[in-house]
C-alpha cells in the first residue's frame, strides 16, 4: 500500500467493498489503533435489521493487511469471511 496519509474524515466518506464476493459493506464507522498509535483495522457496520439494537456490537472488523486498495471513492478489501465481529484483544496485539 502507498504512504499516502488519511484523516478519519477521508476514510468514513468512502464505501468499502469485499472484492472476496463483490459485496458493499458500508462505510467505516471506527478504527482500531494500538496504544503506540499503529492502525491495525476499520470497522464498518454490520448488517442492521429491525429487531437489532442500534448499539449492538455487530460491526465487521477490516484487519489493516486485508485492505488492497483505498482510491479516490472506494476502499478495497478482502474477507473471505465477512461475518468477522469486533476486534478482540488477540487481535490488536497481534
Amino acid at each position: 500500500m502507498n504512504n499516502k496519509q488519511y484523516s478519519f474524515q477521508e476514510i468514513a466518506a468512502r464505501r468499502v467493498i469485499n472484492m472476496a464476493d463483490g459485496k458493499e459493506l458500508g462505510h467505516v464507522c471506527d478504527m482500531i489503533f494500538t496504544a503506540m498509535g499503529r492502525v491495525m483495522g476499520l470497522v464498518v457496520p454490520g448488517k442492521k435489521s429491525f429487531f437489532k439494537s442500534f448499539t449492538n456490537s455487530d460491526n465487521i472488523f477490516i484487519p489493516w493487511n486485508n485492505i488492497i486498495k483505498i482510491g479516490s471513492d472506494v476502499i478495497l478489501v478482502e474477507l473471505v469471511n465477512s461475518t468477522n465481529i469486533c476486534a478482540t484483544e488477540d487481535d490488536i496485539e497481534s
